[in-house]
């Protein structure tokens, strides 16, 4: 008999439906995401602050959001992407926002995290950066076993791409041609 085995991931199902739970889908609006614990890196001069953040806070243009686990080859995962961006547009054209996962960090390293994802906001004071103490964007956006996302959303708030994996060369040169298509259309819209 098998449904003892079912019981917990269709109970964990349940929960994460009630909790509205549900992964970034193309076409539609960007799935609510908050992150209070720690949150979004506020530079003041040298000095860095938290402050709770939401994907309320559009920035009104093209928005590309990474979400990825606190370890270098998760940190990784969307940076080709993300250089082909910066290598393309200026960075007035469109909005990066990256999502630490510090819950996936390795034992005692969370610390020495913290302090480079400071050293990256002083380098890229124009990019949100984002620390998300308990993985609240996993179970929200629905990430699963890699705990990592990619979203592309138009100025409007509304999804244009999604994904849970690396990027092909091929896709990123998709990817960015919709980036440009997007863009050009918030510049008519938003």
């Amino acid at each position: 008999m098998r449904f003892p085995v079912l019981i917990p991931s269709v109970i964990l199902l349940c929960i994460a439906v009630a909790a509205g739970a549900q992964t970034p889908a193309p076409g539609s609006p960007l799935p609510p995401l908050r992150i209070a614990e720690r949150g979004e890196l506020l530079l003041a001069e040298d000095d860095i602050s938290f402050a709770p953040w939401s994907t309320d806070s559009r920035p009104g243009k093209v928005h590309v959001l990474q979400y990825f686990g606190a370890t270098r080859a998760d940190s990784k995962r969307f940076k080709p992407f993300t250089d082909k961006l910066e290598q393309t547009f200026s960075r007035e054209q469109y909005h990066v926002t990256t999502i630490i996962n510090l819950d996936a960090a390795l034992w005692g390293t969370t610390g020495l995290v913290v302090s480079e994802v400071k050293d990256s906001k002083r380098k890229y004071p124009l990019s949100t950066m984002v620390l998300d103490e308990e993985g609240t964007g996993v179970e929200t956006w629905q990430l699963g076993n890699e705990g990592a996302g990619l979203v592309i959303v138009d100025g409007r708030g509304i999804v244009r791409y999604f994904t849970p994996d690396a990027m092909s060369e091929e896709t990123m040169n998709t990817s960015v041609e919709l980036v440009r298509q997007h863009i050009e259309e918030c510049v008519k819209v938003c």
